[in-house]
């Protein structure tokens, strides 16, 4: 099984893209972009035929999978903090973390139409901001964000987007939200991603090293209680999750405070077996961080 990772450097300040083969533990091919700013590496990411569409702090980059090849990027003014992307309804969805906002393109490949859905506007018991989106969001490292969408996906019609924190960054004041109905889901937990395992969804708990897993989402009142717990044995800073035939994915991204790189833990969630591996240095990079990978399954 093969992983697509656009990943980061936050120790080199380098963002790319690379391919992983889990069962050989080996980088199989490794892209280094040649941006340059306060901080470049590559993050939320999601696949398009054969087209890997990435994101890096203010930037949406597009890179060739099959010819192992970087394409072009594209600017927007009102892009700030990009986390991560998916395409539903053949719109690409960005989770605009700097603006509190889910951005979406009316094409994935060629960005036109963009729009803006404001987290906040959604949820009465944040406090609102002023946005003029003719400001230079682009031109700007950081943001005083309110809610701090991380992820989005879908479900039955339905667009649940994970708030990491209400205000600043404390403890248990984060949500998962509906985004049409504005509804929270779990309340008071700073989940990071959210993938979709059949009716049930699985959370990222960041700092404390867990897994939540909240079943039949749909079929219960909202906000939910947790159903499961699963303890990632090892510490460290767990997101960029995914799920396939019944095996969970997930990173612990270290740039923050070590100079190692990440390590991916799978969880067997028939069993709960737990295995950990580490990322191999190629060409002296330290790929720290992970936001968003893609499994891919050919080869």
């Amino acid at each position: 099984m093969r992983l697509i990772i656009p990943t980061e450097s936050i120790l080199q300040n380098k963002g790319g893209v690379i391919i992983y083969n889990y069962n050989t533990g080996k980088i199989e091919q490794q892209y280094v972009h040649n941006k340059k700013w306060k901080r470049t590496g590559w993050r939320g990411g999601c696949l398009y035929k054969d087209t890997l569409i990435t994101t890096d702090w203010t930037d949406l980059h597009y890179f060739d999978v099959k010819k192992w090849k970087y394409i072009n990027s594209y600017k927007n003014n009102t892009f700030n903090d990009l986390h991560y992307l998916e395409i539903h309804n053949d719109q690409l969805h960005i989770v605009n973390t700097g603006l509190d906002c889910i951005t979406t393109t009316n094409t994935p490949l060629t960005p036109t139409n963009i729009k803006h859905e404001f987290i906040f506007d959604k949820i009465p018991e944040i406090q609102n901001r002023e946005i003029d989106l003719n400001e230079k969001w682009n031109e700007k490292f950081k943001t005083k964000h309110v809610c701090h969408p991380n992820c989005i996906s879908f479900k039955d019609g339905k667009t649940f987007v994970t708030c990491f924190e209400n205000r600043t960054r404390g403890k248990n004041t984060g949500k998962i939200i509906e985004l049409k109905s504005g509804k929270t889901i779990l309340d008071k937990f700073n989940c990071h991603d959210s993938n979709w395992n059949n009716n049930d969804l699985y959370l990222t708990h960041t700092r404390p090293n867990k897994i939540i897993v909240l079943k039949n989402v749909l079929e219960k009142k909202w906000p939910v209680k947790i159903d499961e717990v699963i303890d990632i044995q090892r510490p460290g800073w767990w997101r960029g999750m995914q799920i396939v035939d019944n095996k969970l994915y997930v990173f612990a991204s270290y740039g923050y405070k070590n100079n190692e790189p990440t390590i991916l833990c799978k969880i067997d969630l028939k069993t709960k077996k737990q295995e950990f591996k580490q990322l191999p240095i190629v060409d002296k990079i330290i790929w720290d961080t992970v936001y968003q990978p893609i499994v891919w399954l050919e080869g």
